[in-house]
């Protein structure tokens, strides 16, 4: 069976705001928790309780994100926000899904998840601070 990799932060993932990098770092270390479950072979409800911490963060995370590119106009806000819709509907399904009769394989959730976050910062979330810096803007990222 394949070893899943836990995520690293790295300069990388850093989109160069202090406040967002550390609720960047929050939902990874989340990721990791749902890594080491598997690692752990634990049962889908401990996974699904994990989830659903991950679902919440997010959530919060995701408001002051859109709260932030709002202060500065970002153009490409609603394709942003519907992203993290999209982002929110499939993880939530994921946990409904993970109760049912036929659950899916948790190391796929894992996948799907790792995949979103490192395209998300690296690229979407990127995007809007360096429109924000071009711009010039002050605007300021919620600590809340």
């Amino acid at each position: 069976m394949e070893k899943l990799e836990r995520m690293r932060w790295t300069y990388e993932l850093s989109i160069g705001n202090a406040n967002v990098d550390k609720d960047h770092k929050k939902l990874i270390e989340i990721y990791n928790d749902l890594v080491d479950l598997i690692e752990l072979d634990r049962n889908r409800e401990e996974f699904a309780i994990i989830l659903s911490k991950l679902t919440d963060y997010t959530l919060t995370h995701f408001r002051k994100e859109e709260d932030y590119m709002q202060k500065f106009s970002y153009p490409n806000f609603l394709a942003h926000k519907n992203y993290h819709s999209d982002f929110m509907y499939k993880v939530a399904m994921f946990n409904v899904d993970l109760l049912s009769y036929n659950p899916p394989e948790p190391k796929s959730i894992i996948k799907f998840v790792e995949n979103w976050l490192a395209e998300h910062i690296m690229n979407s979330d990127t995007h809007y601070e360096n429109y924000k810096n071009e711009i010039q803007s002050d605007a300021t990222y919620s600590e809340y």
